[in-house]
């Protein structure tokens, strides 16, 4: 199963990556018609709101199989690890029916009622800019029950570690320099 969570965040991950490429590209056609050749192209801003939307939605769902998501559990961290386990699976079974009924069921409907309203200046219909919620909630269902299975079967830390080693802990360390060091820098440019 991990490994069928893995090609399918890989692929996500491509996706999201494609997507934000042409989404780059078709936002700075628009600025370019728009400023350099004053003539604004009319295809470009409809095209840059769907592909918005659709990588929404796609990142959303590769950052839901990499567990990358936000969640507050500082006080769910405490707990003894059994509890632990419990509470994540309650989760889990919480995110599948959101899935389910909220993201598959509702934005089937959404898609469907919108299937025949035409985009003013692309040739495709507003459903196609709904049909991406039900996609994405098919992959968040899918990682959602292969977590719980993971989690309850003990395959799996209820809460992922986070490597904060890396993170710079203040400004200091972010610009990478000892602030006693560029005091005694900036007395000696002085003398």
């Amino acid at each position: 199963m991990m490994t069928l969570k893995s090609g399918i965040t890989k692929a996500l991950g491509f996706a999201s990556t494609i997507l934000f490429a042409v989404l780059v590209c078709v936002t700075v056609w628009q600025v370019f018609s728009r400023q350099v050749l004053h003539n604004p192209s009319t295809w470009s801003e409809e095209l840059s709101k769907l592909l918005f939307v659709w990588l929404s939605f796609i990142g959303s769902a590769f950052l839901f199989g990499e567990r990358g998501h936000i969640a507050v559990d500082f006080l769910a961290r405490k707990l003894p690890l059994k509890t632990q386990r419990v509470l994540q699976v309650i989760v889990q079974l919480l995110v599948v029916l959101f899935a389910l009924l909220g993201m598959i069921w509702g934005g089937y409907l959404a898609a469907s009622i919108a299937w025949n309203q035409q985009l003013t200046a692309l040739p495709l219909t507003i459903g196609w800019v709904y049909v991406v919620i039900p996609i994405a909630g098919i992959f968040i269902a899918l990682f959602a029950i292969i977590d719980l299975i993971s989690v309850a079967s003990g395959k799996e830390d209820p809460y992922p570690e986070v490597d904060e080693s890396e993170e710079p802990r203040d400004l200091d360390e972010l610009e990478g320099h000892d602030p006693s060091a560029a005091v005694a820098g900036s007395a000696e440019g002085k003398n």
